[in-house]
């Protein structure tokens, strides 16, 4: 899986391009508050996706993207 993650700082959205082999199971990308709770799941297709974050109030938020075995991590901060 290749991942690229725009917009680190996020106002209303973040932008995840994800290429995935077609035999892992569908990405997922997980917003996690400050205790790791999981506040949102995104389900991702190849390509660029929007995540829109308008729903939630600004300060920092855990990014979890899954696909199969990998996982990747990012810390975004809603402004």
């Amino acid at each position: 899986m290749k991942v690229s993650v725009g917009g680190l700082i996020a106002n209303k959205s973040v932008t995840i391009n994800s290429t995935a082999s077609l035999h892992l199971t569908r990405p997922k990308a997980f917003l996690l508050g400050t205790s790791g709770e999981k506040l949102k799941t995104f389900f991702l297709v190849n390509g660029d996706n929007e995540l829109a974050l308008d729903e939630f109030s600004a300060g920092t938020y855990t990014l979890r993207i899954e696909a199969g075995n990998e996982v990747i991590v990012n810390q975004i901060i809603i402004s």
